[in-house]
């Protein structure tokens, strides 16, 4: 079974500290990031399967992120999350290649079932989390 990588950029220590704890023990390679900048130079090192990107860090344009990512790993699933529920900014996001939006706080349940059962037969990646999460 090939292990799957997933990369969490998130600005929040505590979430994500969750979030890397909830990863490692279902068995991901996990990778953290405080924010953007750090964020691009792990992505290109180690081209993660998944990468889940906080979409509310200041100064930043995280679209750009996406668009740097798709270019170089167009394989990798990329979920975005916001503390705000704006249809634009989601809409912006899926358009520049996330194939979910999360709304913060969100449960991590659903996140897994999405990672390991919900992702459609020719979604990027999904065969692979699939047999990672068996």
């Amino acid at each position: 079974m090939k292990t799957v990588s997933i990369m969490i950029v998130e600005n929040n220590t505590d979430l994500r500290n969750t979030l890397r704890h909830a990863f490692e023990d279902r068995g991901y390679l996990t990778w953290t990031c405080p924010g953007p900048e750090i964020a691009l130079s792990i992505f290109d090192a180690v081209h993660p399967n998944v990468v889940l990107l906080d979409l509310d860090f200041e100064g930043t344009d995280p679209m750009a992120l996406l668009d740097i990512w798709k270019d170089l790993s167009p394989k990798t699933l990329v979920i975005v999350e916001s503390k705000t529920a704006d249809a634009r900014r989601m809409r912006d996001a899926i358009d520049h290649g996330a194939q979910a939006f999360l709304i913060k706080p969100y449960s991590l349940t659903p996140l897994f079932d999405m990672l390991e059962k919900d992702l459609p037969p020719g979604a990027p990646a999904a065969a692979m989390l699939r047999k990672a999460a068996a």
